[in-house]
């Protein structure tokens, strides 16, 4: 068969970088996950990205037409350069497109990860039909983009809307951006879980340890879940103090953009409504009712696979480099 109706979805996260194959109408063929680590000790980190994309398409490179890669940081998306990314050291203004088209031979499209996962979203999932929507990401940070008449918004320099880094604690943590209390140090993987084992520290009561064998090392976002959906009042209040911390940021965004869906994807999402409810109590409660009337919030259709969906649907889209 000759047709091109593949593409290679990348998605380089602080933790895992994962890579999927994906046909046309979003459906994943198959799919692969590294830590990041692996390569970023390296000193080699391209290396193992074109190690990757080769590796999962070989069986069907005649298929291929293009591959997507979707990183956590501001980029140049016209031109593939990536400025920087905050939470992976080492990565300053690397023209990561130009680097990887001439390493595989095939054309590649670099993208901001929350917005590939917001153009997934709009192709294939949650956001599809929408001209007006806002995507959020929740892993080790938090990603975001916006959707306005179709578009995704980009700003100048072709890279905005980091709502993770909106500060909404003047006297909150400090965050990898320098600045303190944003959103994601509240909301961020590792800050849930340093928050929860501070108060288990300072006596809180709660079953998790116990699932933790009675390590606070082994304590997880998916503990956290497991113990709150089996009804712990502790881990229902770590969500609970998460979603609203959450929903005061998107309040603002809601505020300002007026869109007409909140599209909420990640790990952290699989929590689902004891997350997802108290982000929207708190954002009808603090953003504006005329805004809020009709506004849907829902959670993303890819979740975990939001990164390669997203990733992949840059080379399906009519947005190219």
């Amino acid at each position: 068969m000759d047709k091109k109706d593949l593409a290679v979805g990348i998605d380089l996260g602080a933790t895992f970088t994962k890579v999927g194959l994906l046909d046309a109408r979003g459906h994943i063929i198959v799919k692969a996950a590294f830590l990041s680590k692996e390569y970023a000790s390296s000193g080699r980190p391209i290396d193992r990205l074109v190690f990757a994309a080769k590796d999962i398409m070989a069986p069907y490179f005649p298929r291929v037409s293009g591959i997507g890669i979707g990183v956590p940081g501001p980029v140049d998306y016209r031109k593939g350069v990536v400025h920087s990314l905050t939470n992976i050291n080492g990565w300053k203004m690397v023209r990561l497109g130009d680097i990887m088209k001439a390493r595989l031979g095939l054309p590649v499209y670099v993208d901001n990860d929350a917005n590939a996962a917001c153009a997934g979203e709009a192709r294939w999932g949650a956001a599809r039909g929408y001209d007006n929507a806002v995507c959020i990401t929740l892993g080790s940070g938090v990603g975001s983009a916006v959707i306005i008449d179709g578009k995704i918004f980009r700003g100048r320099g072709y890279s905005a809307v980091e709502m993770g880094h909106i500060c909404i604690d003047i006297n909150g943590p400090k965050c990898n951006c320098g600045s303190n209390g944003c959103i994601e140090t509240f909301v961020g993987n590792s800050y849930i879980v340093k928050d929860a084992v501070k108060d288990l520290k300072r006596g809180a009561r709660s079953g998790l340890l116990k699932l933790a064998r009675g390590r606070y090392s082994n304590i997880t976002p998916e503990l956290i879940d497991r113990a709150a959906s089996s009804g712990d009042k502790f881990c229902l209040n770590v969500w609970r103090k998460a979603g609203e911390r959450l929903g005061i940021g998107l309040a603002g965004i809601v505020n300002t953009f007026n869109p007409e869906i909140i599209v909420i994807g990640g790990g952290l999402s699989k929590a689902g409504r004891l997350l997802l409810d108290p982000v929207k109590n708190t954002v009808n409660r603090r953003a504006m009712s005329v805004f809020t009337k009709d506004l849907k919030i829902k959670r993303a259709r890819f979740i975990e696979d939001a990164g390669i969906a997203g990733a992949a649907s840059l080379v399906f889209s009519e947005e190219r480099i």
